[in-house]
């Protein structure tokens, strides 16, 4: 076999690898999207941290926090739909969530955000 019969190979398992991690990151992040004040009990220290720290301030519809860092709290990804975001553009939002999450961020590699206005 060719190294060149070997890279449409390799893609294919990339792809298929891909593929199946963003499914359980998918199957992961909607399991956690019932929002409550209490943090799901899937969610590790760090996590739950964050997710009563969002909750309060902003009584979201919807919450997702997730830690991407492999478990050692070094970086988040975090979803917040709130009413607070209302008429407000995407700096402004993440304006908000930075300010509320301040001391927090101060320990992290990086916080991935995504926010929304609630309907």
């Amino acid at each position: 076999m060719s190294l060149r019969s070997l890279i449409p190979m390799a893609r294919m398992a990339t792809r298929a690898t891909s593929t199946s991690r963003i499914a359980s990151m998918t199957q992961l992040r909607f399991n956690s999207t019932v929002v409550s004040s209490t943090p799901p009990a899937s969610l590790n220290e760090g996590e739950k941290h964050l997710y009563s720290k969002l909750f309060e301030k902003f009584q979201p519809t919807k919450l997702i926090v997730e830690d991407i860092s492999g478990g050692c709290g070094s970086m988040y990804q975090v979803e917040v739909v709130s009413l607070a975001f209302k008429d407000l553009n995407m700096v402004k939002q993440h304006r908000l969530v930075n300010e509320t999450l301040k001391e927090e961020i101060k320990g992290m590699h990086g916080i991935r955000l995504t926010t929304k206005a609630a309907a």
